[in-house]
């Protein structure tokens, strides 16, 4: 047996991937049919998606798919699509600004055992449908190197968090005061990562954590959106947002939660920055080393976004995962590296379930 999108040989020896079925046009499509006329497979259909099977992973079924054939999964499409993201009310970002409350509703920080608890970021990316015409538990996208440690185990995820010092967050104006409803900790029922990630060279860094119960919206706790249309995908932004509670220029911690605006830099150019490092491609994004702004350790796993056209709506989409940069953070004229979210969006709905 192949594993999830190995390569593999079709029926007809053409050359193709090892893919759940609802990632394969041409067989998905069979199952379709045959269910909206409530009809059985023909013999010929049944042939091709037997001799077609590679493997059983993660209790889903596998068919070998041309590469021309492969779809973002259908079930992982869905949840996205249905899910009601990126809204937010932030205003233009600059150098290290603390973010206002309720403006970043889809932060996550992730709970260790050991040490300080919390070491990494993420973005809560799917919940409660929108239309409610079903629940699922709720999943984080963060950066494997995040989930993938030796050190320490991580043991939950805090959504609806702002200032982590605080029990109560409020935002006072001479019109109103408001408070946030208090944080949710939420356990994890299972971690996904990459199945050739490699910890130290940062390529495929990347993952999910499934939610072990739902959460409900609040204005402090919804999902940020994905890159689900091919024009997301293929879109470039001069400039990204970044957020979290990572060292900030003078090298301390921030128990709020804070955001800056940094530009994009072309990845032959970041390049030549990390001459030591891996060779960048399609899975990275460079971006900040602009008057001192980067993301820092801390942040790892958060969020690189801004905002654009989702389904004729703007909102605020996550292109990004905070993976890695330089030590001396934010102190030299240097860029940080991201995941390319884009790049993953085949892995993330193949991923994602109901």
């Amino acid at each position: 047996m192949s594993d999830y999108a190995s390569s593999c040989s079709t029926v007809n020896q053409e050359p193709g991937l090892c893919m759940p079925v609802k990632s394969c046009r041409n067989i998905y499509e069979i199952f379709q049919q045959t269910a909206s006329t409530s009809g059985d497979l023909t013999d010929d259909h049944k042939n091709l998606i037997t001799k077609s099977y590679c493997g059983t992973f993660r209790n889903v079924h596998h068919v070998c798919c041309l590469k021309s054939e492969i779809q973002l999964n259908s079930e992982g499409l869905e949840i996205l699509t249905n899910t009601r993201c990126g809204i937010n009310h932030a205003s233009t970002v600059s150098r290290g600004l603390v973010a206002a409350l309720f403006s970043f509703p889809w932060m996550a920080l992730l709970k260790y055992n050991i040490g300080e608890p919390f070491k990494c970021g993420g973005s809560l990316i799917t919940n409660l449908n929108e239309h409610m015409t079903y629940i699922e538990k709720g999943y984080v996208l963060t950066a494997a190197h995040c989930v993938y440690r030796q050190e320490d185990t991580i043991i939950g995820v805090r959504l609806g968090e702002y200032n982590i010092s605080s029990s109560s967050d409020c935002t006072h104006s001479p019109i109103k005061s408001e408070c946030a409803p208090p944080v949710e900790d939420v356990g994890i029922e299972e971690i996904i990562i990459p199945r050739d990630y490699r910890k130290h060279v940062f390529h495929d860094d990347i993952a999910l954590i499934r939610l072990d119960r739902t959460v409900e919206f609040r204005r402090q706790l919804k999902p940020i959106c994905l890159p689900i249309t091919e024009e997301l995908r293929s879109a470039h932004h001069s400039h990204y947002v970044i957020s979290g509670w990572g060292r900030t220029e003078n090298g301390n911690t921030s128990d709020v939660l804070m955001v800056a605006l940094v530009r994009h830099i072309e990845r032959q150019t970041c390049q030549k920055d990390f001459a030591v490092l891996p060779t960048l491609n399609e899975e990275h994004i460079c971006a900040g080393g602009e008057n001192l702004v980067d993301s820092c350790r801390g942040d790892s796993g958060g969020p690189l976004g801004f905002r654009d056209k989702h389904f004729g709506h703007l909102r605020f989409i996550q292109f990004g995962v905070v993976s890695f940069g330089i030590n001396t953070c934010g102190q030299v004229n240097l860029p940080g590296v991201y995941t390319n979210v884009s790049h993953y969006m085949q892995w993330i709905t193949d991923n994602i379930r109901k």
